[in-house]
């Protein structure tokens, strides 16, 4: 097994196991319609166990599955979320209802054709679906578009005696797209709600990273998903098991296992992009570690973090800055920001709902992501003769 910086596969996992198992048995079976929510940091792994229970369930007779990121919108609007979706759930029943085509090439088809194409009591739902998409107007109700959205995998289920589940990674983010240029908000999931409560041979799975937006669809008791889906949290890899996915490709010194751990706080992707870094050095030593440690900060931690941190507002900049310098609590950031507690209390409410810190205690305040607070302290950090960030990076 080689390090990897794609969704981990099979053999390749540590320390899931008994979730994946339990997941498996669970949507496997085609008399339940029970669901997961999986909720995390970022980079801990959730796509990686949605795409691994796709590869085992696929395994699985009458057992439809289909993976969908709402993060791999191009447009990030209500219709392209819907017409991809359905699209997807289409082409995964193609080799069930004998359809030779892909949905893509259906939908660019004129629907005088399409009649003769899918003129068979089997295509039925998916002339229906193609029909809609392409002939509705602009202003069809949003409400329409997700009802569509959402039944057809019920429906092409039902005709086909099989079960379909859909793996929906980074879910809450649907409440940030858009209709005619405005967000559409928790009304989406509402409505989605209510579909899910007729489904008889559809199971939904979702994953989320910002804990906010899982509050909105799931977690908290006002959500309309809430206890609902089976939540578990998906949290870092314990020190033993850094130790054992390190250890099976590297000869690594106890030492070097445990500097990478405190690195990586246990975070996957971070130590799989250490131990492929890693694999290239002919002796692994605690120094080579941390050399290793200093270059993915400087070269792979700007491609990262770089952006994330540019999309953030001037004033969120500084006071993620400042927490990683060590002010935590309100007063003390307000102190280093020059601004009123009011306003500093406002831009760590946004901050907490983008994700990017949290709040460990009453008052105090830290960093999600330890490998990012690192960056922003041997990275962006760099402070000239006046004592001053650099500004071409902190937007000041």
């Amino acid at each position: 097994m080689r390090f990897t910086l794609q969704p981990v596969k099979g053999e390749k996992f540590i320390n899931r196991a008994e979730l994946l198992e339990e997941m498996v048995a669970e949507l496997k079976d085609k008399r339940s319609t029970v669901g997961y929510a999986l909720y995390g940091k970022r980079r801990i792994g959730k796509t990686s166990i949605l795409k691994e229970i796709q590869r085992r369930l696929e395994k699985e007779d009458e057992i439809i599955v289909i993976y969908f990121s709402v993060w791999d919108l191009i447009e990030s609007t209500l219709a392209e979320f819907c017409q991809r979706l359905s699209m997807e759930v289409i082409d995964a029943y193609r080799p069930h209802i004998g359809l030779k085509y892909r949905a893509k090439e259906l939908i660019q088809t004129p629907l005088t054709m399409l009649r003769k194409i899918l003129d068979g009591s089997e295509f039925k739902v998916v002339y229906n679906e193609i029909e809609f998409l392409l002939s509705r107007k602009r202003d069809v109700a949003d409400g329409a578009l997700v009802e569509h959205a959402f039944s057809i995998s019920e429906k092409l289920a039902e005709n086909t005696d099989t079960k379909c589940i859909l793996l929906i990674d980074e879910f809450p983010s649907i409440i940030d797209l858009k209709s005619n240029n405005i967000k559409i908000g928790e009304a989406i999931i509402r409505k989605i709600r209510t579909i899910f409560e007729d489904w008889e041979r559809t199971s939904l799975c979702i994953s989320g990273s910002i804990r906010s937006t899982m509050n909105l669809a799931v977690l908290s008791s006002s959500s309309p998903f809430y206890r609902q889906l089976i939540v578990k949290e998906i949290k870092p890899l314990e020190r033993e098991h850094v130790g054992e996915l390190l250890s099976q490709n590297l000869e690594i010194p106890y030492e070097g296992i445990e500097e990478i751990y405190n690195f990586s706080a246990g975070i996957p992707f971070y130590v799989q992009f250490m131990g492929k870094m890693l694999e290239r050095e002919e002796k692994i030593s605690l120094d080579s570690i941390k050399k290793i440690e200093h270059e993915f900060l400087m070269e792979e931690g700007n491609i990262l973090f770089k952006e994330e941190f540019g999309t953030l507002g001037p004033k969120e900049r500084l006071i993620v800055i400042n927490i990683a310098n060590g002010c935590h609590a309100p007063k003390e950031l307000a102190n280093a920001t020059g601004d009123k507690i009011s306003n500093v209390s406002r831009f760590l409410t946004y901050l907490r709902e983008k994700g990017y810190i949290s709040k460990a205690e009453t008052g105090y305040y830290v960093l999600e992501d330890p490998v990012f607070e690192r960056w922003l302290k041997e990275v962006v950090l760099q402070v000239d003769v006046a004592g001053t960030p650099d500004s071409n990076i902190t937007g000041e």
